[in-house]
Formats: C-alpha cells, structure tokens, sequence
C-alpha cells in the first residue's frame, strides 16, 4: 500500500534532531558504553611483514605477564571461527577467503596473527610485544602497475597470477567505428590509494549472556544486520541469540560498512572465556587494517567526429584489491563500477571494455565513499577535455554535445542501464551560469597573471544509489539483502514510533524519516520518534551504505504509513459516521475534507484501537496500530549533477588554491535541503582531499610509510571553499516517494573537477596532469621540466 502524502515536511529546512547531544559532547559512541567489571581487553600481534611464512609463534612470555588471560594463535581462532569468506556469483571471480588470525602465511603488514586477552587495554598491549613469531620473508607483490608481471610473487595458492578477476564486454561495430573515425583520443589515469578516516576508529564490545546461550554485541558499523547474519554464520551460533547494537557512529563513509576479523575475535573469544570482550582500535591500526580504496589505472580511448561527439569509447580498468576480498562486498565492485559508471550522462551507443583486479600485499581494499566513480568520471572528464583541446573546441561544448538530452529520457544506456529521470543537460547549463563559465574563459584568454596560473575544471556525472536486490544480483552479491523495511507504530497516546533497518553514521536519518512519516500519515513533525541501529528491535534489511537509505527505507517507510493510515481513516470514519475515502489526515488529527470541523485527534483513533471494548472498533478490525512493510527499490537510481571549480596555482610554490566551487546537483524528491547540501558539502570537501593531498603510500617492501594523521594529510577548514549548491529536481520514476540517494554525488564530482580545472590551468605550460594526488612537489617538477 502506498501512503497518501499530506505536503508540510518534505523539502523544509529542519535543523537536524540528532545534533543537540551531538555538540554537547553527550553521544554515546562504542567506547562509551559501560562494559561490565570483569570486562577483558583484547591486544593484536599484527605482521611487521607484506609477505612471509609463520614458522613458530611463542606465546609463553605474553601468558606469564600479570594480568593476561589468554593468548590465541590462528590455530585457536581456528577451532572457534570459521574464516571470512565472500560468495560473489560472477564469472571470471575467484573465490577467497580470509582467516580471522593468519595460520600459514601473513600477506599484508598489520595482519593479525594472533590476539592477547588481558584485564587491562595497557596490559593487552605490553603483552603484545611478547609474542615471538618467527617469520620467513618472501618476496612481496605492493605496486599496481607492476601486478600484472610474469614474475610478480605468488600472493594466493588458488589465484593463479594474483588476477582475483577479470571482465570485458564489446559492442558489435565497435571495431569498424574506431578504425573510421576522424580523430581517436588516447589517455591513461592513475588514482592514488586512499583511505576513509573517520573521527571515530573500529571498535566492539561483546558481552555474552550469563544466564543463558546469548551474545550482546555493541559496535561502530554501518550494517548491523549483516553482522549479525555473519557473526551466526562464521561462529556457528544461532542468529536469535545475538543482538547487535549500534551506538552513535563517528563516521563511516564505507569504511564502516565492512565486517573485520577483529569483530569475529571479539565475539569468539567472548564465548570462549564467557566474558566481555572489548577491543578499540587507535588510529595506527585503523590506518592499517581498516579497509584501503580506489589505486587504480585507467585507459580510455575515444573515437570522435571532427565536432567532438564520441562515437565509440574503450576503457581498460586496473584496480588493486589488497591482500584479500574484503566482507561482504568482496573485491568487484570497483572493477566492475568503474567500467559499467563511466558512461555516466552522455549518449554514447559503442563502447568496449576490460577490467582487472589484482590481490596484492597491501591492506584489502573496500566499498569507500563513491565506490569506483571518482576513478571513472576522472577518467572520461579528464578525456572530454583532451578532445577538446585537440579539437580546439571548448570543453563545455563537447560536453553539451554528448550529453543525454531531455527528450531522450527515460534514457537506456549502451550497458542497458535505464535513467527514468535526469536533467544532465540543465545541470550543466545551470552550473555554467553560476560559475559564469564563459566570461571565465574571455578573461583568461586575455593577459596572463606573472604571479599565478588559473583554470577551470568541470564534472558532469551520474551516481549509482539506492541499489534493490536486482541491482545487487547483477553485481553477483545474490547474499546482500536488496530490500529494507520500516515498522510504524502509533502508541495509545498518538504519538508515532519509526524503527528502520537503517543505522545512521551522520546522515541525519532521525529528522528526514521523521519528515517522511509526517507527510505519508498526516501526523505531526513533533509527534514523531525515530529508532534504529539495534538488531533486538529493529526489522531486517540491508543497513546503510550506497546511498540508500532515503530510496529503500524511504520506501518502506511510505508503504507502512500507507498500510497503517488505511486503517487510521477507517477508523476515523467509524467516529465521524463518514466514509473512509471523505478522510484527510494532517498535523495529528483525522478530518472529513468537505467539513473540517468533523475531526478527531491521533490521541483518540489510538485509543480506539487500543481499546478493550470491541464495538469500539469497525467489525472485523484487529486491535493496535502497527504495520510492517518491506520495500525492495528498482535495480538502481540514478542522481546527476555538475561541480565546476576555479583554481588558480602559484607560479613558485605550484600550490593550488580553490577559488570558487560551483555544485549543481539532481536528487530527485528533496527531503531536507539542509541535509542534503550538508552530504554535498562534506563529500566535496572528501574529493578536494583525494585530489589534492590524500595518498596512502607503501614503499616496495609492503611497509606502509604514513599510518599516522601528521603523514596522511586531510583538507582542514583553511583548505575548503565556499561551495555554492542549487539544485534540480526530477523526481524517480520508479522509487517510491521520487528519491535517489545524495551521498556520494560530492566526491564523485570533486576530484575529476579539480583535476581538470588544474590540467586548465597548466595546460599553457604543457603539463600533463593524470596523476593523483596532485601535490605541489609534483606539480612544480613537471612546471619546471616543462615550462618554455
């Protein structure tokens, strides 16, 4: 059933519930959770090595410090956990799994192998150090550009070449165009490794029942359901005995939305010992074993007619898995992504391509913020700007030539990706009148600044989000849950309760459902609570991640206030001697339209419902007020938008500085324009890093040489624009309530468009800029090596 929406909440400006406790210090993150007094703290022995053999480990020194409970090698671990292990359904995939402490061989620096239980986190870690392992090195396979050699080490016994998988797709005449066209245009791309940072490191608290055969386990995550699936699953322990709770979340963007051997080792050992287990990661290890992203190479070759329109496009994707397939969403996703994403909003009908990953030494690579997109729209950006450059056209304009038009949607693309909604075309033109691109381009035609160099850079994309089971099933991930679901309940008293499948890590879950219930079921703002995030009360679903949770749960929560409001108006009716179709709801009262002053409040229908006296209610009717629906979106939906950004860099220091951020941007449905542009904001502010600063760097022995937030830089407030925001709105056709999602499409749009707007600027000199992150040092030799 779909809900009757009542228009008052949906696209206002309300400030955000959550932040109150929030700013005044009182959320309650994992660490924050009382444990209990016989609490035990775990220590991980983590691998100094990328690559070697475990011959030996001696634990005896670590047992006999004061204070130390246990110690457990990857042969204990063994016989409680089973490894993790990611079943993706897709050819060309092999399959891996990954011990919760290594046995046989380590494969990346900071892997576990094994993990001390003391009664104090000091302790845990001064017992650490005790623990011999007796390692024989090999060689080690760290360089992406290098992992395709004949030669490379031998990472894993059933992955023959390191290659974990491999894809490629032709359009039929894609040949014969390529070998007619008038120009060809040819570039290479190489991100950099980066990693999600968030304020708040990993951590759990598993506390095991007393009195009977059940696990509490508190911890910072994005998807608690799957949690607990896996934990019943690798544990061999039943799923009704284990609630996962999830706490204020520090952050997430991804990094959180991966299930960690250390969780696993938190929850075993707990029903081990049948003791809480605590662990709480600090930032060294968060920087070394918290999943690692993007570090890919992209080839793209276009074919174009004299007046820029491409005609055929090849691409050839290389990415870098790390050490293993990552849970749940293993190791595809990025080549798979980046492939199938690049298309984005431009018509192009013949299109081939490849794409490789590689397990290699380093620390395994995830699902972060934008998942392969800021990778391939740098990659067709940055080639919409080559072929304007070699055609002496201006980039807008080959741009305006090749993108989806207005007629042309619905729009199916070359891969069969549908676009039921989009305004590619008026994002473009909308932003280029907001940076007032054009006069831009007189003015830096004319005299040149001897001080500074000026650019402008532009990204048109589109982004994945919202993704239902059709979309997971055509990743392979058959496992992941497409669907989420919404309980409503009206209480006695009137007021409505929401509990989601979703758990919040900052994207404002509690005010935006709030604003939709209050819409769909005509009650008001204030009347509305919001739960979620505790597996013991909330219904299953897939969690948050991809940027869905306004499209799935949004849905469900649409489709129950429809179920519950049917039977609010029939009830309503019953009081009001009138017909259920004659009833409106808004602000917590239930009117007859044709004379609002037949009306009753939300207090009253409730207590109806409630009520021991059956004539109470209309014959037949249960008792209470609740409804639970589950709603299971389209494959995807499809947000678009368009960041322009000036830049201007100093001739001497190569530093660049932004001048102006121009960003718009096409969600669909706005649910609350504050929050969205808080998405748009922070995730442009992620791009600028990636772009500009950010690098994850191993040396060719697997060390990681920057696991510390003095080496790994972020953008800091001194760093950030102002970032100008309009937005466009066309509503999805096919997800309930017009949403798509809006938490990727800022960093999507970041990096190609600083990139390009400083290949803009450099261009005079004859600088070719293809290499993230775009670091002065790097920028002034390739001035310098050159400048004429």
């Amino acid at each position: 059933m779909i809900g009757k929406r009542h228009p008052g909440s949906i696209g206002k400006h309300i400030p955000r519930r959550e932040d109150s406790n929030l700013l005044r210090g009182r959320g309650r993150f994992v660490d924050d959770v009382p444990e209990p007094r016989d609490t035990l703290f775990l220590g991980f022995v983590m691998s100094p090595y990328a690559h070697a053999r475990i011959l030996a480990i001696d634990t005896d020194a670590a047992r006999g410090v004061n204070g130390v409970v246990d110690v457990l090698t990857g042969s204990d671990m063994s016989a409680l956990a089973a490894p993790l292990s990611v079943n993706i359904e897709m050819e060309g995939y092999r399959q891996n799994a990954r011990p919760v402490l290594a046995t046989d061989k380590v494969r990346f620096v900071g892997e576990h192998v094994a993990v001390v239980v003391a009664k104090d986190p000091y302790i845990a870690q001064d017992a650490v150090e005790l623990v011999e392992v007796d390692y024989d090195p090999l060689p080690a396979s760290v360089i992406l550009d290098e992992a395709a050699e004949v030669d490379v080490p031998q990472i894993h016994d059933d992955i023959p070449n390191n290659l974990i998988y491999e894809c490629s797709f032709a359009t039929e005449r894609f040949d014969a165009i390529f070998d007619s066209a008038h120009t060809v245009v040819r570039e290479t791309f190489r991100t950099g490794r980066v990693a999600g940072v968030p304020l708040e490191p990993r951590g759990c608290l598993a506390i095991p029942g007393q009195a009977a055969d059940t696990l509490e386990f508190y911890t910072s995550t994005q998807i608690p359901h799957i949690v607990r699936t896996a934990l019943a699953q690798i544990l061999s322990f039943p799923e009704p005995s284990i609630r996962v709770i999830t706490p204020d979340v520090g952050g997430g963007f991804g990094t959180k939305a991966q299930f960690y051997t250390e969780e696993v080792a938190a929850a075993a050992i707990a029903l081990k010992l049948r003791r809480p287990i605590k662990w709480i990661g600090d930032r060294r290890e968060d920087l070394l074993t918290s999943i690692h992203a993007r570090d890919h190479i992209f080839t793209v070759e276009a074919a174009v007619d004299k007046d820029g329109r491409v005609l055929a496009l090849r691409s050839d994707l290389i990415t870098n898995a790390g050490a293993y397939s990552t849970y749940p969403f293993g190791c595809t996703l990025e080549p798979t992504g980046g492939v199938r994403m690049i298309i984005g909003p431009y018509d192009i009908r013949n299109y081939a391509y490849r794409a490789r990953s590689y397990v290699t030494n380093t620390c395994p690579s995830g699902a972060y913020r934008g998942v392969a997109q800021p990778s391939c729209f740098m990659a067709i950006e940055g080639l919409m700007d080559r072929i304007a450059r070699t055609l002496k056209l201006d980039p807008a304009d080959v741009r305006l030539r090749n993108v989806v038009k207005p007629d042309q949607i619905p729009y199916t693309n070359v891969l069969g990706i549908k676009y039921d909604s989009g305004s590619h075309e008026e994002c473009l033109l909308r932003a280029m009148e907001r940076a007032e691109y054009r006069a831009f381009r007189r003015d830096q035609s004319g005299p040149s600044d001897p001080d500074y160099l000026t650019g402008i850079g532009i990204c048109c994309f589109t982004e994945v989000s919202g993704a239902g089971s059709a979309g997971w099933r055509v990743r392979g991930l058959t496992k992941i849950p497409g669907f989420d679901t919404a309980t409503i309940k009206v209480e006695p008293s009137g007021k409505v309760t929401l509990l989601t499948s979703q758990a919040a890590a900052g994207q404002g879950h509690f005010t935006t459902f709030a604003q939709i219930v209050s819409d769909y079921l005509g009650v008001a703002l204030e009347d509305v609570v919001v739960d979620e995030g505790d597996t013991g009360s909330a219904p299953y679903g897939s969690n948050t991640f991809a940027s869905r949770s306004a499209v799935a749960a949004g849905g469900a929560v649409i489709q129950a206030a429809g179920t519950i409001g049917d039977k609010m108006r029939a009830i309503a009716a019953f009081l009001l001697n009138a017909d259920p179709e004659e009833i409106e709801m808004a602000d917590s009262k239930a009117y007859v339209a044709a004379d609002t002053g037949r009306s009753v409040t939300f207090k009253e229908i409730a207590e109806t419902a409630y009520s021991m006296t059956a004539t109470a209610l209309p014959q037949g009717m249960e008792y209470g007020l609740h409804a639970t629906s589950f709603y299971d979106p389209p494959p995807a939906t499809w947000p678009n938008g368009v960041h322009i950004v000036k830049v201007r860099i100093d001739r001497q220091t190569a530093k660049v500085q932004v001048q102006d951020y121009v960003v718009v941007h096409d969600c669909g449905t706005v649910i609350n324009p504050m929050i969205v542009d808080g998405q748009v904001q922070g995730g442009t502010v992620q791009g600028l890093g990636e772009a500009l600063m950010e690098q994850i760097v191993y040396d060719r022995d697997g060390q990681l040489l920057n696991a510390n937030l003095l080496d790994y830089q972020l953008p800091t407030s001194m760093d950030v624009p102002d970032i100008r925001i309009d937005h466009v709105s066309t509503p999805s056709v096919d997800a309930l309530g017009g949403f798509k999602g809006v938490g990727e499409g800022g960093v999507i749009g970041a990096v190609p468009a600083i990139v390009n707007a400083v290949a803009d600027a450099l261009a005079p000199l004859g600088v070719n800029v293809n290499r993230l992150p775009l670091r002065p040092s790097d920028l002034m030799r390739a001035m310098r090596t050159t400048s004429v």
